[in-house]
């Protein structure tokens, strides 16, 4: 079966029929103090390194990867978006290190072409939901650019310890907020199912859809 490469215009294409993907599971009605002061303070240091004109590109884009995979759970992203294709992760080792390097590049890519539209922005918790008491809080938040209207992003937590990480962001894209792991998920099992769960087939798509995402960054910045 021919595989069809994943493209900037597939991926929110498909995203635009997901917009019900924000709604959650009945939830408990307490906020969680904890999870909203972990997502103001990453969240605001990511949009700060990501303003910082003092730094070059190279040095800013390295300290916004950092940051994003500290406060992200990569692994867990890493493995969820493979659906039931993740199996082949835990029999192959190398083919293991070589998605989850892969797909972090991309992940963090897309974080920072995202984000990065929000430059020079202010980030404030307006509520946080309980899915599960103090393990699974969805965070919501408004940012505002200056001289543009605020835009609500979520973010969804799993707290493993005493650790919380980002499992999931909701953002506003093409006018509908869309949680971008989910869609990932979708879109990543479509075309494994197309190409008979060729893992690294994805990865050579994945690969030069990070280096446009890229591109336009850069382009963006300049």
């Amino acid at each position: 079966m021919t595989s069809r490469p994943i493209t900037r215009a597939t991926f929110f294409a498909g995203m635009l029929g997901l917009g019900l993907l924000v709604a959650a599971p009945d939830a408990h009605a307490a906020r969680n103090a904890d999870a909203e002061n972990y997502v103001q303070e990453n969240a605001t240091a990511a949009l700060r390194t990501l303003s910082d004109t003092a730094v070059g590109t190279p040095q800013r884009r390295t300290q916004f990867d950092q940051l994003m995979a500290r406060f992200a759970d990569m692994p867990r992203i890493s493995s969820f978006v493979l659906g039931r294709y993740g199996a082949q992760l835990r029999a192959d080792a190398a083919l293991r290190t070589d998605w989850n390097r892969t797909f972090q590049e991309y992940s963090i890519a897309v974080y920072e072409d995202r984000l990065g539209r929000f430059n020079g922005a202010t980030i404030r918790v307006t509520d946080s939901t309980e899915r599960v008491a103090g393990r699974d809080v969805i965070v919501t938040t408004e940012m505002q650019p200056r001289g543009a209207r605020a835009q609500t992003v979520q973010w969804r937590l799993l707290r493993s310890g005493n650790v919380w990480k980002v499992v999931d962001v909701s953002l506003l894209i093409e006018g509908n907020q869309i949680w971008l792991a989910q869609q990932q998920q979708r879109d990543f099992l479509a075309q494994l199912d197309r190409n008979n769960g060729d893992i690294r087939a994805l990865m050579t798509d994945i690969r030069q859809l990070t280096a446009s995402l890229r591109q336009r960054v850069h382009a963006r910045n300049s």
